[in-house]
């Protein structure tokens, strides 16, 4: 192989794997916008979760009280 082709092929391959780390590095950003978008998310759903528990523990101790009151 000649110096030509020889430096025609490195200049591909480095063509190909410099479009490989560019598509990766757009997904990294995209994966990490959708892991926060996700955390918002589940934090909304644990506010919600643990205000049902606490309006279920207010529940529980009314009808604790509501029981003793009928005994």
């Amino acid at each position: 192989m000649d110096s030509g082709w020889a430096l025609l092929l490195s200049a591909v391959v480095t063509g190909a794997f410099g479009v490989v780390v560019t598509l990766l590095q757009k997904f990294k950003k995209e994966n990490a916008s959708d892991h926060e978008v996700v955390m918002g998310m589940l934090k909304m759903v644990y506010k919600k979760q643990s205000n049902v528990e606490d309006k279920i523990d207010r529940v529980d101790s009314k009808l604790d009280t509501h029981i003793q009151n009928h005994k």
